[in-house]
């Protein structure tokens, strides 16, 4: 088996709070793995965080129905938006309920994105860059990449590897409310890919001035 990282790091990459975790775990896993860890704290924060995102998206919808607009069609895509703009997002695990992170991302006209991690530490870097495309259908495609380093007084507090995020979303009618995947993949520093680690949902409401 290739070296991977230690379970802590992989946790801090993910926008996980890492002290939960022994330093030196091992990390050939997947999601699964890292949800008993969570503390009180994070699933409240993330539980609150989601919720006014999904709040938001049950008010578009019963705005488009009012309108006449079918609640099937309410997430297909609108030529007519574009997904530049400010925007908070949630990152949720296949069982539709596990937080992976939350916070907020811009995307640019210019095709780049950055991201503030809300389940990432400060201490350990929770901005984070990539750059994105529209494809045709309307989907757009980000692909994001966070640096991720152990935390301070662990051993070692030192660079674990890099994470490579894609996501792949889509605007409702509104434009206004976004929905997709995202998927995690760990390299070593070097570039050395490790592993993929797991995946999920992703939810979103647009931030107006």
């Amino acid at each position: 088996m290739k070296t991977r990282p230690t379970l802590a790091a992989l946790t801090v990459a993910i926008g996980l709070v890492a002290s939960a975790f022994a330093p030196r775990a091992n990390a050939c896993s997947n999601l699964d793995d890292l949800r008993a860890a969570r503390t009180g704290a994070q699933v409240d924060a993330f539980a609150k965080f989601a919720g006014t995102i999904k709040a938001a998206q049950g008010q578009a919808a019963s705005v488009q129905a009012v309108q006449g607009v079918p609640a099937a069609n309410l997430m297909l895509f609108n030529p007519k938006h574009s997904i530049v703009g400010f925007w908070k997002f949630a990152f949720t695990a296949p069982d539709g309920v596990t937080g992976v992170d939350w916070g907020f991302q811009s995307w640019h006209s210019d095709g780049t994105e950055i991201t503030n991690s809300g389940g990432q530490l400060p201490a350990t870097g929770n901005f984070c860059t990539g750059v994105w495309e529209q494809h045709v259908g309307g989907g757009y495609h980000l692909n994001h990449w966070a640096i991720a380093w152990n935390l301070p007084g662990t051993d070692p507090s030192d660079l674990a590897g890099l994470l490579n995020i894609r996501e792949v979303v889509s605007l409702d009618s509104s434009g206004n409310s976004m929905t997709g995947t995202f998927s995690y993949d760990f390299y070593s520093p070097d570039g050395t890919y490790q592993g993929h680690v797991g995946d999920g949902t992703v939810t979103g409401t647009r931030i107006t001035p």
